[in-house]
């Protein structure tokens, strides 16, 4: 009986709590600062939503398979800074180009963790760490530490503030990355693969999976999609800073925590960190209507990291 309780509960918290969250923190804002259904907020705050969500989603595959990354702010500023000079030189191949550049930079970091014998989460924190280091350098000396302003052209507009249908272009493009990733983890054997190298990855060497293999995999997808969130940041705000990325990867691990992703690995959906990023962005944008001084929001945010580790914890008890 006891037993049934406590699943009962645990059920309770993977299936409503976010949810249930979400709808308070909206509903309590709305309440509070009637400003927050203004069209142009709305806008913004989806158009805010997007860059975080491509980072998160491609850190759900890399919790899930039992690893952690917190390169991707390093890797998301300087992606923005090659992605502002790539554009004003090459135009639309330039979305391209930032793809592959990104995929090849997560593909360097998790070919180092292969190197480095990285066998969880603990061993890939410090490496990626550096990583995260050696990327935020990068994006200094790309332009000497300078911002790189973009030079706007019809397509750029098109993919930062542009609609098709009355749907603003970057949610688009998400919602076909999210799709496509929650097929990849759900449906195909190699998403069963992650799943099982970060829940058991004695067994699943034992089943003929490469645990390696799994790590080129998640990093390479989240290195793209760092790669497109900033591609999309660059093209709303029209200049690409050095040091755009800060809090990126806390954000984005705090997204992921919350849409109830197990950060031992083995247990996440794609569909739960997209919630999980809703929450993080309505609360940010949220204390920002409400006049919430920055310190104090990362305060909060430390404070609910803390609380979905808690409950991440609860649910293996």
């Amino acid at each position: 009986m006891k037993r049934e309780k406590k699943q009962i509960l645990g059920n309770f918290i993977n299936d409503y709590l976010l949810l249930t969250g979400i709808i308070i923190l909206t509903l309590y804002t709305i309440i509070a600062e009637p400003a927050f259904l203004n069209p142009g907020n709305l806008l913004n705050l989806i158009r805010t939503f997007v860059p975080l969500a491509f980072v998160s989603i491609g850190m759900t595959l890399i919790i899930i398979g039992g690893y952690i990354d917190l390169s991707v702010a390093g890797l998301f500023s300087m992606m923005s800074i090659l992605a502002s000079m790539l554009s004003n030189r090459f135009g639309p191949v330039s979305l391209l180009l930032i793809l592959l550049a990104g995929l090849i930079c997560g593909a360097v970091s998790a070919l180092i963790l292969i190197i480095c014998g990285a066998r969880n989460s603990s061993d890939a924190l410090f490496i990626t760490f550096g990583m995260q280091t050696a990327f935020n350098a990068l994006a200094l000396l790309l332009n000497g530490g300078l911002a790189v302003t973009l030079e706007q052209t019809p397509f750029t507009r098109f993919l930062g503030a542009g609609n098709f249908l009355g749907i603003p272009m970057v949610l688009i493009l998400f919602i076909i990355a999210v799709v496509v990733l929650q097929f990849l983890m759900k449906k195909m054997p190699v998403g069963r693969a992650v799943h099982l190298v970060g829940g058991n990855p004695t067994a699943a060497e034992l089943c003929g999976i490469k645990p390696s293999k799994v790590i080129l995999l998640s990093f390479s997808v989240t290195g793209a999609m760092t790669a497109l969130g900033a591609y999309l940041l660059l093209c709303r705000v029209g200049t690409a800073i050095p040091t755009v990325g800060k809090n990126y990867e806390t954000n984005a691990i705090l997204a992921v925590c919350i849409g109830g992703t197990s950060l031992s690995g083995g247990k996440g959906s794609v569909l739960n960190t997209v919630l999980g990023v809703m929450l993080v962005t309505i609360m940010s944008n949220a204390l920002n209507i409400l006049g919430i001084d920055a310190n104090m929001q990362s305060v909060w945010k430390g404070v609910i990291l803390i609380l979905a580790i808690w409950i991440d914890s609860r649910r293996k008890v």
